[in-house]
């Protein structure tokens, strides 16, 4: 018994020294010998690791992202209608942005660009009382100041910026319901632009003369020798700023002349309107721009100038073109066809039908198509309203117009069927049926029957086709008419 207690107390004692020992070993090495590199590692491990598995902070933006991606993810589940359209309409807001921005750059300030910075804020405030805040009182004060400052600027009082300034007054006037104060305003443009274009056509021929003279005169004289090479450079650039101040009025007195023949026919739609309804003044409107028209023709062909001006790419537009002529006579022709003067209508189509086909060469459009139809109708017209002694007189019997006018309908329709889009447009599509029931006229007056009731169905079968509901009914009634004179 005591030997075994000894034995434990033996026991317990070893255990304590090891511990001792083991502990003053380690107390001796932390404090004299040098870490090694196994230690360091392990203790950088231990610091590494402890970072790694501490807490993370993230920043702000990091945050917020985070924020946006949750918020995204159920955000087109939740709602698959509403998001679309928000895309689109903000798509369109900023098309819609674009196109203003690009009309006003490269629209409305060029526009502007062309008067001095004074002129361009009168007429801006103007523009503004004409087309966003309709206020003619207001509009008509600020167009009064802008053309005031205009002149006091220097500008041209026939140019195209001034001219387009009073048309703009007219166009301002027609637009709040004075018609009649517009025509008032064309009217006096018109006869002011013309009075000034018809005096310097009158001055024309003998400033030419006294230039010619002029440069005679210097060969003639005798210069003193020093005095020559100062008088002849001095004499070039009198010669030359002359010769371009000419060029710039002979320009202006085209391009104003244009305007007055276009303020004409303004005038006749005016006047032929259901504020105005004066037939008579309507039709001397369109007379006066035609009669224009071709006086100023005759005049360039006799100074060998181009009678109408091309309608190419940077080409001069000072003058009409001969589009825009056949379009003034055209016009003059529809106010005598709709009451009935067929005979005056009649070489106002054929000469507008010339002008067209040698504007368009090779590449007919539908103005052809209309003007052979439109010639088409007038022989029609015409043989239906003169007597047939009136016809053998002039030499010509009924059979022969009707046929003559079988052939230009005919005609029409041959031009449109090889005319194909874009270059095809309704204006084909409503002459060709106008054509085919023109056909069914004349064949009527032919005496064949069978063959009007053809073209009167099928000229009813291309309106409905077509949509034209006016042609339907005058063909319905023409069959009707027909079938009961047939029974």
């Amino acid at each position: 018994m005591f030997q075994a207690a000894t034995r434990r107390a033996g026991a317990n004692a070893s255990t304590i020294l090891r511990a001792q020992r083991s502990t003053t070993t380690r107390s001796i090495c932390s404090h004299t010998a040098r870490p090694t590199l196994r230690s360091t590692v392990h203790n950088n491990n231990i610091l590494r690791n402890s970072r790694i598995s501490g807490p993370r902070y993230a920043s702000f933006w990091q945050r917020v992202r985070m924020g946006y991606r949750e918020a995204g993810k159920g955000i087109f589940r939740k709602n698959p209608i509403l998001l679309p359209i928000a895309f689109i309409s903000i798509i369109g807001a900023i098309s819609l942005f674009s196109y203003a921005t690009y009309v006003e750059v490269m629209k409305n300030v060029p526009q502007y660009t062309k008067f001095p910075k004074n002129v361009a804020d009168a007429l801006r405030k103007a523009i503004y009382y004409t087309d966003i805040d309709l206020n003619a009182p207001k509009a008509l004060h600020a167009y009064k100041t802008a053309l005031k400052l205009a002149i006091e600027e220097g500008m041209h009082p026939f140019s195209d910026e001034v001219l387009g300034l009073k048309i703009q007054v007219a166009a301002m006037l027609e637009k709040a319901g004075l018609v009649k104060q517009a025509t008032e305003v064309l009217e006096r443009t018109k006869n002011e632009a013309l009075a000034w274009v018809e005096d310097g056509q009158k001055m024309e021929a003998p400033t030419a003369e006294k230039t010619v003279s002029t440069e005679a005169q210097p060969s003639a004289a005798k210069v003193p020798a020093d005095n020559v090479q100062v008088n002849v450079e001095a004499m070039q650039d009198a010669e030359k700023a002359m010769k371009e101040l000419q060029e710039y009025e002979t320009r202006q007195r085209d391009r104003a002349l244009k305007k007055v023949i276009g303020i004409e026919m303004k005038l006749a739609e005016l006047y032929s309107s259901d504020y105005i309804q004066d037939d008579k003044k309507a039709e001397a409107a369109q007379v006066a721009a035609v009669e224009h028209c071709l006086k100023e023709m005759h005049r360039r062909q006799r100074l060998g100038l181009p009678v109408g001006t091309s309608t190419g790419e940077g080409s001069d537009d000072s003058w009409l073109n001969l589009t825009e002529i056949a379009t003034a006579l055209t016009d003059l022709a529809t106010i005598y066809t709709a009451k009935e003067r067929h005979e005056l209508a009649m070489p106002l189509y054929l000469r507008a039908l010339d002008m067209i086909r040698a504007e368009e060469g090779d590449t007919p459009s539908c103005k052809q198509v209309v003007l052979l139809n439109s010639v088409a109708s007038t022989m029609a017209g015409q043989v239906q309203l003169a007597a047939p002694r009136a016809q053998q007189k002039h030499g010509v019997s009924q059979e022969q117009t009707v046929e003559a006018a079988r052939k230009w309908a005919q005609k029409a329709i041959d031009v449109a069927a090889h005319i194909k889009p874009p270059v095809r447009d309704e204006e084909c599509d409503i002459s060709c049926v106008a054509a085919t029931y023109n056909l069914g006229e004349l064949a009527e007056l032919q005496k064949k029957p069978d063959v009007a009731i053809a073209r009167y169905t099928e000229a009813k079968s291309l309106a409905k086709s077509l949509g034209y509901d006016d042609i339907v009914s005058m063909t319905d009634d023409a069959l009707k008419r027909l079938k009961k004179h047939m029974v």
